[in-house]
Order: structure tokens, then C-alpha cells, then sequence
């Protein structure tokens, strides 16, 4: 095998793998897109119950200060939203910085979430001790987003730059916290980048594909030319 065809083939594995290492996570994109969209274009998890004997259910802080969220904050093109089921008591939801609400919490007894399970839907927990919070939740003045109240509650809170910490109390700031909670988020430009990265993707495949079979044909030997006989006249002449 030639080396021209060796380089062709290598070339077309690696296009190959480049070309689905793109339409991969672009169709995951796209069926995303319309599958998983809700008529007001938020995606949104499946529900997972959170709970706590004590007086609040945290998220880990969340480190924003990153330049692609500052550039989907700009074009107002990404919401997070936070839906909760106030069955017993109402509740409050809660986005504020992490500094702010660490402050707040200091000497509360709560739970910081450090795992969503996946089939079997389980919730693990850090604990940390404490007592009362000295103020309900809604006295606070820090929080960027806060919603509270029976029945269904929806926090939409436009993503900014940040160190942000998410809270689900009671309104009421007592003990024993539980709601089915469920995540979701709207980022406008999910479906462009999509359809980008599966296009480039096919490209890239198409490409490999050509190349991996121009090198694997083989190249037929040139055809050799038939030897030219002397007419039968003349050899008949000659031997006379």
C-alpha cells in the first residue's frame, strides 16, 4: 500500500471520530429540543423529593464567573428555574450569593445537598448543626430571586455572574422541610448550537468515510501492451 493511501486512510479514521464526537452531543441537543421542551421552553428534570428534620435544604454553591454565562446572561438567553410543591407548609425559594447565605445560615441547623440520585431518585446530604434561624427567610434583603407560599411555587431566576447558593425553607423558618422539587432551564441558543455541531459533525463524517475508502481501493496494475506479430505474408516470404 502506497503511503498517500495510508496518510488518506488515518486522515479519514480520525475525521471520522471527530465527525461523531460532534453529532453526538448535537442530536442529544436536538432531541433535547423536541423531546424534553416544555410549550414555555424550559427543560426541565424529573421530580426528586428533598427533605429535612431541620430548618433547610441548600445547594452547593455554584461558581458562575465564567465568561459563556456572562455572555448568555447578556443576550437573555438563560433562566433557571426552580419548581417546588408547598403540600403542608409554605415554603420559600431562595437564590442568593453564597457568602450572604452561608451569613445567614452560620449557626442554622440544615442540609446541603451533595447528590441527586439517578433511577432509584435518592438524595444525599451533608448535615451541618445548629439551631433556629434567628429571622424567617423572607425578612432577608440579599436574595437575587425568592418566591414563597402554599400550592406550586416557580423561582425563574436569570443566570449573572456569581457565587450562588439555592435555599428551601419554611416560610415560616420552622423545623422539617419537604417538597417535590423539580429543575429546569431555558438557554435560547441550545437549538443553534445543536444543529451546528450536527452539521459540522456529518461533514466531518462524510469526509472520513470518503477518504478511508479512496485509500482501501486498490489500484489496478496498468494494462501491458499485447506484442505485435509479423503479418503471415511475411514470415512466409522470409522463409522462402
Amino acid at each position: 500500500m502506497r503511503a498517500g493511501k495510508i496518510v488518506a486512510i488515518v486522515i479519514g479514521v480520525i475525521a471520522v471520530l471527530i465527525g461523531l464526537a460532534l453529532v453526538l452531543p448535537g442530536g442529544a441537543m436536538l432531541w433535547a429540543h423536541g423531546t424534553q421542551r416544555g410549550g414555555d421552553g424550559f427543560y426541565a428534570t424529573s421530580g426528586r423529593v428533598l427533605s429535612t428534620s431541620s430548618y433547610a435544604v441548600t445547594t452547593p454553591a455554584v461558581d458562575l464567573h465564567v465568561e459563556p454565562w456572562e455572555w448568555l446572561r447578556a443576550n437573555d438567553s438563560a433562566t433557571v428555574r426552580i419548581q417546588a410543591e408547598a403540600t403542608s407548609e409554605p415554603l420559600f425559594l431562595g437564590i442568593g450569593p453564597s457568602d450572604k447565605v452561608a451569613q445567614y445560615l452560620a449557626n442554622v441547623a440544615h442540609d446541603q445537598v451533595t447528590d441527586v440520585g439517578g433511577w432509584f431518585q435518592t438524595v444525599d446530604y451533608s448535615h451541618v448543626t445548629g439551631g433556629a434561624p434567628l429571622t424567617v427567610p423572607g425578612r432577608q434583603d440579599f436574595w437575587a430571586a425568592s418566591q414563597a407560599g402554599s400550592g406550586t411555587l416557580m423561582l425563574d431566576w436569570p443566570l449573572q455572574g456569581g457565587n450562588w447558593t439555592a435555599v428551601m425553607m419554611n416560610a415560616d423558618g420552622s423545623a422539617g422541610v419537604a417538597s417535590a422539587v423539580k429543575l429546569g432551564g431555558r438557554m435560547d441558543i441550545l437549538l443553534p448550537i445543536g444543529v451546528g455541531l450536527s452539521g459540522a459533525g456529518f461533514v466531518f463524517f462524510a469526509i472520513g468515510v470518503v477518504l478511508i475508502v479512496l485509500g482501501a481501493r486498490r489500484t489496478r496494475p496498468p494494462m501491458q501492451a499485447a506484442p505485435v506479430l509479423p503479418a503471415a505474408g511475411g514470415v512466409a516470404g522470409q522463409q522462402a
